[in-house]
């Protein structure tokens, strides 16, 4: 079992670290802030690699062991054989204690005297040879590797998400699932919930809180205008000057002055925001990010989805999407957003270029890519914190 499970390491290492090598490329030729919420976002995939690599590689030490252990048995085995039929020849007619001349002229007899002496080479002890403990150190190592991943609220989140591991999962979130604070507590302080979701999906922070260097300055990479304007606090206040304390300051204020709003809409197109929680986040955070007809319409768009019976992430991904969509023209329409798709350095560039540049599909892949990255963060923040089952 050791052995399977250093191979398994192995290839979870190995592909795990070619599919991380391969998934940052793009990122490298991005300016730093830009670049860490890149990196940032290949980390799901990464950790898909690896567990794959475990499970083919483990799958594959196994058959290569198993394959191994029947050729050395086969071989073993008539060697064994011939040995005990020469040792048979040459000495059955020396000192053998119950050896009977006679014997020789039946072949039954011949046979009965080579079981017993099979038998009572086998009943001699087989002598043990000490080796390395190494199973101490092999488990030590997968118990430190396995910590290390754990660490990390993304990959937790992805082997939590395995066929194996989620009905044990959902069974202790039934347990320990928090109620979600009252709407109007949700950016109170920099340690509310709206917060560290908005200020994750804007690479700003970590799920759990802590700030990037993006925090302190960063150029916002959507260029509206040709602009480049100065990012900074956990909202990404788009220029609006001050130190960092001012502009965190600056991202409560505005995001609770959005609030209310939002939530009266929400209850609107029946949707209460207490009962849908995750996607009253999904909304403010359209509010912090685009142009406010974006989280003006979302709250219909989503009760419309609603009543087409999407549910869970499939409608808080597309209410996100939908609510791009310019209301006079028909089309998707996010001018920054187009900007970062239609420039070769940045990653999304790549989900785009299958399609006629800035086409319809163009647009909806675009603006998808940027969506889905946002909403599985605002995600890891609520199952970090325990509001999410």
């Amino acid at each position: 079992m050791h052995k399977i499970l250093i191979g398994a390491s192995l290839g979870a290492i190995a592909i795990g670290g070619i599919n991380h090598q391969i998934n940052v490329m793009p990122c490298q030729l991005l300016e730093p802030g830009a670049k860490q919420m890149c990196e940032l976002a290949t980390i799901p995939d990464t950790a898909a690699a690896a567990q794959s690599g475990f499970i083919l590689a483990g799958t594959v030490t196994a058959v290569g062991l198993g394959l191994f252990a029947i050729k050395k048995s086969r071989s073993g085995g008539n060697h064994k054989l011939i040995g005990d039929r020469a040792y048979q020849n040459e000495n059955c007619l020396v000192g053998h204690p119950n050896l009977n001349p006679d014997s020789f002229g039946s072949a039954t007899n011949v046979g009965e005297l080579y079981a017993q002496q099979l038998m009572q080479r086998l009943a001699q002890p087989v002598p043990q040879q000490r080796e390395f403990p190494w199973n101490w150190l092999i488990y030590s190592a997968v118990g430190i590797a396995v910590a290390t991943a754990l660490s990390n609220p993304t990959t937790l989140q992805t082997i939590a998400q395995t066929p194996i591991v989620k009905p044990t999962v959902n069974a202790i979130h039934q347990v320990t699932y928090r109620t979600p604070p009252a709407i109007a507590d949700v950016a109170k302080n920099m340690d509310s919930i709206a917060v560290l979701a908005i200020g994750h999906a804007e690479g700003n922070m970590t799920a759990s809180g802590q700030y990037t260097s993006l925090i302190h300055g960063h150029i916002d990479p959507s260029l509206i205008g040709g602009r480049r304007v100065l990012n900074k606090g956990w909202c990404s206040n788009y220029g609006r000057g001050g130190t960092l304390e001012e502009a965190n300051k600056g991202c409560l204020e505005r995001t609770q002055s959005r609030v209310n709003l939002i939530a009266s809409r929400m209850e609107k197109h029946g949707l209460p925001p207490e009962q849908n929680f995750e996607l009253f986040l999904n909304i403010l955070d359209l509010w912090n990010q685009a142009s406010p007809r974006v989280s003006d319409v979302a709250p219909k768009v989503a009760g419309d989805l609603h009543k087409k019976r999407l549910r869970g992430e499939d409608l808080i991904l597309t209410t996100r999407v939908e609510s791009f969509r310019d209301e006079n023209s028909g089309q998707l329409s996010a001018g920054g957003l187009f900007n970062i798709c239609a420039n070769p350095r940045n990653q999304a560039h790549d989900f785009v270029k299958s399609y006629p540049h800035r086409s319809e599909k163009w647009r909806a892949a675009c603006i998808r890519w940027d969506q889905n990255r946002r909403a599985t963060a605002i995600r890891n923040v609520l199952k970090y914190r325990g509001y999410l089952r």
